[in-house]
């Protein structure tokens, strides 16, 4: 049976014939109550780390964090069966046990450039924290590390309008290594639409939210590019708005 989501405004993308793409314009916490239990296969997501960092539309403040980590998790751990990834900022690490479930452990998304000058030792890589359920078939290939390969910089570089825009190619890599195609990944901060971005290329269906009008636009406008890259995909692409939206698991 189809299930159905009661929101304020989705746009759709309609990307495979049998795939579908997403996008909530809002917080993630008035988001995530409609959607039921179990029914998407994993949740991966950069969110904001609690470090006073300005954003226009979210106050960043570390006095709120805590309180805004066990919210989400609580409703993304009643909504996914599979893999969860939270990108988090190393200067809260003496507190990811108070906000994350038992046994979390530590992805390295490893930096392809490094600020080269002098520190007591270069932090080159961010950590994810994840945890979950294993759904794909084991292999010797699934790593809990990824080196970027391409350096954030260069005039082939995408320009996309965001502070911290994570590597495409990182964020395919746990998409790759955590689901399967056709699987739904949710993204509660989606931000500029990297981890959607990762799904079409990867033939994954996609649902995310971004209360920043701003962010969500860039996000939108991605897709919209990816899009006209037919060769990318498979079946007739449509676009269309609704209050109530199926999305079939």
């Amino acid at each position: 049976m189809p299930l159905l989501y009661g929101v304020a405004r989705i746009l759709m993308l309609k990307i495979f014939k049998n795939g579908i793409i997403k996008l909530y314009p809002g917080d993630c916490l008035n988001f995530m109550p409609s959607m039921p239990d179990k029914s998407v296969n994993a949740v991966i997501t950069d969110p904001p780390y609690g470090i006073d960092f300005k954003y226009s539309a979210h106050d960043d403040s570390p006095n709120d964090y805590e309180a805004l980590m066990k919210s989400v998790i609580r409703q993304t751990e009643r909504i996914n069966k599979g893999m969860t990834f939270f990108w988090q900022a190393m200067n809260n690490a003496d507190k990811w046990h108070c906000w994350f479930p038992p046994g979390y452990r530590i992805f390295a998304a490893c930096k392809g450039f490094v600020q080269y000058r002098p520190t007591p030792i270069q932090y080159s890589f961010d950590p994810v924290i994840f945890w979950g359920n294993f759904n794909g078939e084991p292999s010797v290939y699934k790593k809990d590390f990824h080196v970027q390969s391409k350096a954030p910089f260069g005039f082939k570089r995408e320009k996309i309008e965001h502070p911290c825009p994570r590597p495409l190619e990182q964020v395919a890599y746990i998409i790759n290594i955590s689901t399967n195609p056709n699987d739904i990944v949710f993204d509660p901060f989606m931000g500029s639409g990297t981890t959607a971005i990762a799904c079409l290329q990867l033939g994954r269906r996609f649902v995310g939210c971004e209360i920043d009008p701003q962010y969500f636009s860039v996000a939108e406008n991605r897709i919209k590019s990816a899009l006209s890259r037919p060769s990318l995909f498979d079946g007739t692409i449509q676009l269309e708005e609704s209050n109530q939206l199926d999305l079939a698991i």
